[in-house]
């Protein structure tokens, strides 16, 4: 296969390496049984030709049929099997999922040669699976979306409606080599912006599941309180602690209500101003779209208010929303939230009980955010996803998506279909 490699795969981009991969096989085929049979025989030549032309035509027809069931990588060189191998059902084997705008062979080939050089040099001799590439839609086609483009973001600005899935089956991992693998992907990830997720299970559409998404600076792509603070007149006081909170430096109960005190004798009027252009995270709309089509219920638990929240229900169709409530009396702001804070623990808990009432299996569960105060939901999820994310939770976090927005995650849930599709 080193060959093929190096004459097929490096300059057809991997979504068209299935077509590719049969072709070449199939001419494979058609050579080698002209080449041996009996009529290209000198002591057959002058033989019963009817006969050989007709067994010959059985074994080619047989030879041509056959299945590309497998494709797996290892020190350089590729390997075809008309059999799949159980090699992804021990403790140690992990899915790599690869999602960007466009995944090059050459891209590729540099992971799947960096991976297999670790991988040689712990002394570890297990293959790469290489599953059949897939499309995923990077944008809503046939309904107008109201996200706001994030101009400095590579993906929301980019024309093209599709992105690429590559799925590589990774059959040993021991600590050590799986962050030597993380540390390799963060250069790579950088290198080609493409972000990748380094996963034990695939959460799939073709089951229920749930998803359960933090609001500010996630599912829209501002801070709520900042900016009402803004307009109260206290914006930089209020965005400072907003940082430190969402970054684990204060405690995000303590730190919410001081900032809601700050609010005191506001305008209701000034929570209307802030929903009515409230910039939905990119992608919000086709994740949400893609979600309920596939019987999926989608939540938002979040540390900031019911006012904004709720808004998003009605005009997006969120399944439920779970956020703090503001104290308002005779159309003015108190300074004071009512009841208990929807904190880390609660988000948590939330998923849990999502899943409970909605009978979805463990491995069905995501969960979404960016602050500290997501931690614990993304660590209670199947599938945990950190989007644009303070340093703590990149760190920390199972997935990262540094180089899209919410349709990032409609790409990782489309995981699971190249994996149970063939080549």
């Amino acid at each position: 296969m080193t060959q093929l490699a190096e004459t097929l795969f490096r300059n057809p981009p991997p979504i068209a390496w299935p077509q590719l991969l049969t072709s070449h096989c199939s001419t494979h085929s058609s050579e080698h049984n002209t080449k041996n049979s009996p009529e290209h025989s000198s002591e057959n030549r002058t033989g019963n030709r009817t006969g050989n032309r007709t067994g010959n035509r059985t074994e080619n027809s047989t030879e041509n049929s056959t299945v590309i069931n497998q494709v797996t990588y290892c020190q350089g060189q590729f390997h075809i099997a008309a059999q799949a191998q159980p090699v992804m059902n021990t403790d140690s084997s992990h899915y790599l999922t690869l999602i960007g705008t466009t995944i090059t062979s050459d891209a590729l080939l540099n992971l799947l040669s960096t991976l297999s050089s670790l991988q040689v040099s712990a002394q570890i001799s297990g293959n790469i699976v290489v599953y059949p590439p897939a499309h995923y839609p990077l944008q809503l086609t046939s309904v107008e979306s109201h996200a706001v483009t994030n101009n400095s973001n590579p993906v929301a600005n980019n024309s093209a409606t599709q992105g690429d899935i590559v799925v590589l089956g990774l059959t040993a991992l021991t600590d050590t080599l799986k962050q030597q693998f993380k540390d390799a992907l963060a250069s790579w990830s950088n290198d080609y912006q493409i972000d990748y997720a380094l996963s034990q299970t695939l959460p799939s559409l073709s089951e229920p599941g749930v998803v359960l998404m933090d609001m500010d600076s996630t599912t829209i792509q501002i801070e709520c309180i900042d900016e009402i603070a803004k307009l109260a007149g206290v914006g930089e006081q209020v965005a400072a602690v907003t940082a430190q909170a969402m970054n684990g430096e204060l405690d995000f109960s303590e730190s919410l209500r001081s900032r809601v005190a700050t609010l005191t004798n506001c305008p209701e009027t000034v929570l209307k101003q802030v929903a009515d252009v409230m910039p939905l995270m990119p992608g919000l709309e086709l994740l949400i779209a893609t979600l309920h089509q596939a019987n999926w219920k989608v939540a938002i638990a979040s540390g900031g208010f019911t006012y904004f929240a709720k808004r998003l229900q009605d005009d997006l169709g969120f399944d439920h929303v779970y956020a703090n409530e503001l104290e308002i009396i005779a159309g003015t702001l108190t300074g004071n939230v009512i009841g208990g804070i929807v904190d880390a623990q609660i988000k948590a808990d939330t998923l849990q009980a999502l899943a409970l009432h909605y009978q979805i299996a463990p491995q069905q569960t995501v969960a979404i955010g960016d602050g500290a105060n997501d931690l614990l939901m993304l660590k209670a999820a199947a599938l945990g996803v950190a989007i644009h994310a303070k340093p703590i939770v990149q760190q920390q976090a199972q997935v990262a998506l540094n180089h899209h927005d919410l349709e990032g995650l409609v790409g990782l849930l489309q995981a699971a279909n190249c994996v149970e599709s063939s080549w």
